[in-house]
């Protein structure tokens, strides 16, 4: 090839060549070969026949090309990449790595990357070099403050007024824990919290700043703030007076409701703490307002500095709309306080109207804003065996009926009867008539009126309940009479009927959505259907049977469904511990214990969250309890008065089957409710029917049973004592369909008690 790029041709001649072509051609080739080799060292020939050059270091590029280092000790990594004459890559090319100033950033180099770390605050260039040429990249090292440290002068105490005897100190650090100087450090005293010497301080090369705190005069517990950037700290002293002075707060101030009415008294209770660092003289005085008239005024005795104590006082009825109950400490100024800022207290309280009714009076009622609540009060000076019948009849329009006995609920939810059918024909019967105070509440679902609302006692037909029983698998003759005979005991405890249930007509309840086997339901239910089945489940001393509603009637109005009771459960009994229960005599007393958890007696607790603090799935030694408020009365009156525990107990240890769902054994003991069927007879006591009024039932008290709980049952005693009957694994384990009792739809299925 010659210089030019061009090939040489050497053309081939017919015949012998004479001497002279021989030495022409000698000639030339001794000319052509040394430049030959002179290309031939510049490179060579490529594939193609065009020269290559060799590759030589020509550009390096750092990167990034720059970095800052908020901290000592951070690194960043940076890449170089070398470049030929022509612009490529060199995968092999030499690197080495220098800084401009290694007081700044030092070098961990490998190959072509490098690692640099923070040495100190400053400015460098960091530099890659490879054979003839090189790169740089700007490394910064910037110290930011991250962390704040107390060093001394916390929780100091002086006279107020006065400087604390030690300076405030901190540290400021970076993110590695170095200290860092020169960091600016404020520190800023709350309002009325005094002074301080320097507030901008920059810390020292420890990376400390310091100030002198002189303390404000108002306030006993003062404090300070420390911060730079993000970091802070917070400094607190206490201040003392000379001679010592008292300091009035409420800690707490509570209401017996913030919604009540004009027939309805308010307890409001506060509690006082003295603050100070002195006591109260020998008494001072609390006033209440309502809004801004003093109501009430009360005499404290002396209260000891940092002592607290209690006061209670009961206000109204109140006039309807917003009222704003104030408390006031010192109201007359006689003490000298620390600070008199925090010497009052106020509540805001919304009061609605509210009718007085007497038993046998009729009062007429209509509204026309959907979903308000007309309020009524029926105060009730004699008990009777007979019902309280609360109607409600006439005009045209949507209105629902509630009646609660006791404490006026806050809302509607919590009524224990509703009557909520799709016009103003509504009616609550209360078996029986209690002394005491009912609340009537008429909700508008949608405008209705003029209708008619009445409230007697006896002299309409009570509906008896019924329980329908519908035989699966029958035992012999004599075992089905006994549990027919169950089921009438609980007939004669309830005191009257709940409300049909029409809607499996439209919504039938499917085959087998609680158990296998289920039959289906199309029919309207009065007042529940028990399936019952006496069969082989797996011969004596095994499981003797389980029980618990599938389906339960639910209502809304226009708020959250409310839950109430079932309409369809089953009892499924093992046909050979019947036979050996009908021999002994018990079989009576379990069926009937099991006919109550179809009731939903320990099955729907959870739901209507009457069951507190339970044990299952994994709180053995939880003090699970039942909250009934007429429950709890009713165990205090078999002599639980004094039993030491949470009220009323039910049985723990988180043992599926048996725990949450039966009266505690070591407490009840014969008692019929208890996992474990003790002694020579069951009672059927009252607190299980009081329960059973708890859950929306209505009930003849004078069913129950007499039973008196033991000296060893107050105390809590060892379980079980004696031959028993193991029911503690007789809660049904199959979904409940809750259905809507206006409608018939699905609301939701409340999954097996083992899945929750």
């Amino acid at each position: 090839m010659n210089p030019h790029g061009k090939k040489i041709l050497f053309p081939a001649k017919e015949g012998t060549m004479t001497n002279q072509k021989r030495n022409e051609r000698r000639l030339t080739l001794a000319a052509i070969l040394p430049l030959v080799a002179a290309i031939a060292g510049c490179g060579g020939d490529g594939d193609d026949g065009t020269q290559v050059e060799e590759p030589v270091p020509t550009t390096v590029e750092i990167s990034p090309p720059s970095a800052t280092l908020t901290f000592i000790n951070a690194t960043a990594g940076f890449t170089a990449v070398v470049r030929d004459q022509n612009g490529r890559a060199m995968q092999n090319a030499t690197v080495s790595w220098s800084s401009s100033d290694a007081a700044v950033f030092a070098i961990s180099p490998n190959g072509s990357s490098a690692t640099v770390e923070a040495v100190g605050n400053g400015s460098g260039t960091l530099t890659a070099t490879s054979g003839q040429a090189s790169g740089t990249a700007s490394v910064e090292v910037a110290q930011t403050p991250a962390k704040l440290e107390m060093v001394s002068g916390d929780e100091q105490e002086a006279v107020r007024g006065t400087a604390l005897a030690e300076p405030v100190v901190v540290r400021i650090e970076d993110q590695g824990g170095t200290a860092v100087e020169g960091a600016t450090v404020t520190f800023l005293p709350d309002e009325g919290h005094g002074s301080v010497s320097e507030t901008l301080v920059e810390t020292d090369a420890d990376g400390t700043a310091s100030t002198e705190w002189t303390l404000g005069v108002d306030f006993r517990m003062q404090s300070l703030v420390a911060f730079s950037g993000n970091a802070s700290f917070r400094f607190r002293a206490t201040a003392t007076a000379d001679p010592p002075i008292p300091d009035l707060e409420f800690v707490t101030v509570t209401l017996s409701r913030e919604e009540t009415t004009v027939l309805e008294t308010l307890d409001v209770t506060a509690e006082i703490v003295n603050l100070g660092d002195g006591a109260t003289p020998g008494s001072f005085h609390v006033a209440v307002s309502v809004d801004g008239q003093i109501a009430e005024t009360l005499e404290i005795d002396q209260l000891e500095s940092d002592d607290s104590t209690t006061v209670e006082v009961t206000l109204g009825p109140f006039e309807v709309g917003r009222r704003t109950i104030e408390l006031m400490l010192d109201p007359d100024s006689e003490l000298d306080e620390w600070d008199r800022g925090n010497n009052s207290a106020s509540r805001l309280i919304l009061v609605a109207n509210q009718n007085a009714m007497s038993v046998g009076e009729t009062a007429m009622v209509s509204s026309t804003t959907v979903r308000e609540v007309l309020l009524f009060r029926i105060d009730v000076t004699e008990a009777s065996d007979e019902a309280l019948n609360i109607v409600l009849s006439g005009g045209t329009g949507d209105a629902d009926l509630f009646v609660h006995y006791g404490d006026r609920p806050g809302h509607t939810d919590d009524y224990r009867c509703n009557s909520g059918n799709i016009d103003t024909n509504e009616s609550c019967q209360m078996v029986p008539t209690r002394a005491g105070t009912y609340h009537v509440g008429v909700l508008a679902f949608s405008a209705f009126g003029p209708s008619t609302l009445e409230a007697t006692i006896g002299g309409r037909p009570v509906e008896a309940f019924d329980i329908d029983l519908v035989f699966l698998n029958n035992g012999t003759t004599s075992q089905d009479d006994i549990v027919r005979q169950g089921a009438e005991r609980w007939e004669s405890v309830m005191g009257r009927d709940v409300q049909d249930y029409p809607y499996f007509t439209t919504t039938p309840l499917p085959a087998n959505a609680c158990f296998s086997g289920q039959p289906g339901v199309s029919e309207e239910i009065d007042d529940i259907k028990v399936w019952v089945s006496i069969d082989s489940i797996d011969g004596v001393g095994g499981a003797v049977g389980v029980a618990g509603p599938c389906h339960v009637r639910s209502i809304s109005y226009g708020f959250d469904a409310i839950v109430s009771t079932p309409t369809v459960g089953a009892l499924i009994l093992d046909e050979a511990d019947v036979a050996q229960m009908e021999s002994q005599g018990s079989l009576l007393s379990v069926v009937t214990h099991e006919i109550a958890h179809v009731l939903g007696f320990g099955t729907i607790w959870d739901i209507r969250e009457w069951l507190q603090d339970p044990s299952l799935p994994r709180s053995p030694e939880a003090d699970t309890h039942f909250i009934g408020p007429v429950t709890i009365p009713a165990f205090d009156a078999i002599g639980g008065g004094g039993y030491a525990g949470a009220r009323v107990p039910v049985e723990n240890g988180a043992e599926p089957g048996s725990a949450d769902s039966h009266w505690r054994e070591s407490v009840f003991g014969d008692e019929l409710m208890t996992p474990y069927l003790t002694g020579d007879t069951q009672p059927l006591s009252l607190v299980t029917i009081e329960s059973m009024y708890d859950i929306w039932y209505e009930v003849d008290l004078t069913a129950a049973d007499a039973f008196t709980l033991s000296s060893a049952g107050r105390a809590g005693m060892a379980v079980p004592r004696g031959p028993f009957i193991d029911l503690s694994n007789d809660v049904a384990d199959w979904p409940i369909v809750v259905g809507d009792q206006k409608t018939g739809n699905v609301v939701k299925v409340i999954p097996p008690r083992r899945g929750r």
